[in-house]
């Protein structure tokens, strides 16, 4: 009989296929990579929960034509623990009854155990099938702020994706060692917002066990928190490089004069050049220090921007640091039949970072497998 049922092992060839026939517009079987990636991801993560699956949609010859995966995730709200379920790789076959079996899938998720549901990876059909289902944006983490580094080098980079042409690359290609130059002045004019000072503040690498210890000192006004363990923070670290879509990662803990934790931050560097912050934590009195440490670091590091995930409790800071904002990409909706689980997320009450959300586990275009 046609319909949903949760995914199994043996529907990772099948779903591999769509995956790849649908977001990467390729036909016949999917590399071993992208099986690999599915299994792990969704039947081997560390939150597994036999109540909160992966779902496919199946016609009545047992050809899969939908697929929406799911992961769990732990968090606590006021001490009390709570799971999420985000919705993640929502696949059609364009030749189905895409509308009938959207809906069929994502009723079928809304019915788990989960105390939240949400994405935030939704494109913009995606937030229009979840609203009209109850979902709610979340503007506040729907957002995305960007640092220049070196800034003329960063809007020639942003040029150059809005219209990749040859001329386009020509002109980026003869203008690189001006632009260079330009940079060079921009970084050390006392009146330049791009100025980079040597840090007052210490910074120091840390492994999974340093950042756990970094997580323990979020601050308790935050009513919505992770609950990471060391397997998962250390499954999480070793899936994200395995697949490579955010390069090789760089997390660091700062410390003032008096060698005293004052907060952390993990960055990505997928191609040298540009990169993604994933999770920024510091205490309320020291976020332009963290800040100006992390984009010290980065500029160090030859990079010419950093991205982010807007959260609310380093806006002004982020402001007065010549940062912009933006709403570009996916959204984030979040679902739940008790509004008080939800009210973190659309008030920016939550520590929400991009570590915390489904992005992170993306298939990169550099993935290796695990050594």
């Amino acid at each position: 009989m046609p319909g949903i049922r949760p995914f199994v092992k043996n529907d990772i060839p099948q779903v591999a296929e769509l995956v790849s026939k649908v977001l990467h517009e390729r036909q016949g079987p999917a590399p071993q990579t992208l099986q690999a990636h599915l299994d792990e991801l969704f039947l081997q993560n560390p939150w597994i929960d036999p109540g909160i699956p992966s779902y496919v949609f199946e016609d009545s010859q047992s050809k899969l034509l939908g697929f929406f995966g799911v992961v769990p995730r732990q968090m606590s709200l006021r001490g009390k623990k709570i799971r999420l379920a985000f919705g993640s790789n929502f696949v059609l076959d364009p030749g189905s009854r895409a509308t009938m079996a959207a809906l069929q899938l994502v009723k079928a998720f809304l019915k788990g155990p989960q105390d939240v549901s949400i994405t935030d990876s939704a494109n913009e059909s995606s937030r229009q099938l979840l609203r009209s289902l109850g979902f709610r944006v979340s503007p506040i983490y729907s957002l995305r702020w960007g640092r220049p580094l070196k800034p003329s080098q960063y809007a020639l980079a942003g040029a150059s994706k809005l219209k990749k042409s040859r001329s386009i690359s020509a002109f980026a290609t003869a203008v690189r060692p001006f632009c260079a130059i330009v940079d060079s002045v921009a970084t050390k004019l006392s009146l330049s917002p791009f100025k980079q000072l040597e840090p007052k503040t210490v910074g120091e690498e840390i492994d999974v066990n340093g950042l756990l210890r970094c997580l323990e000192s979020i601050p308790s006004k935050t009513w919505l928190l992770p609950e990471y363990n060391e397997a998962s923070l250390r499954w999480i670290f070793s899936f994200i490089r395995a697949r490579g879509a955010y390069g090789k990662l760089r997390a660091i803990a700062v410390k003032n004069e008096e060698s005293k934790l004052v907060g952390w931050y993990v960055y990505g560097m997928a191609d040298g050049r540009m990169g993604e912050v994933l999770q920024i934590g510091s205490d309320s009195l020291s976020v332009g220090k963290v800040l100006n440490y992390l984009f010290h670091d980065a500029w160090k590091c030859g990079l010419i921007g950093l991205h982010g995930r807007f959260e609310p409790q380093f806006m002004e800071e982020l402001t007065r640091r010549s940062c912009f904002f933006m709403r570009q990409g996916s959204w984030t909706l979040v679902h739940s039949n008790n509004p008080e689980y939800i009210e973190p997320l659309l008030t920016g009450n939550a520590f929400f970072s991009r570590l915390e959300g489904e992005g992170v586990l993306r298939f990169g275009q550099n993935s290796t497998e695990p050594g």
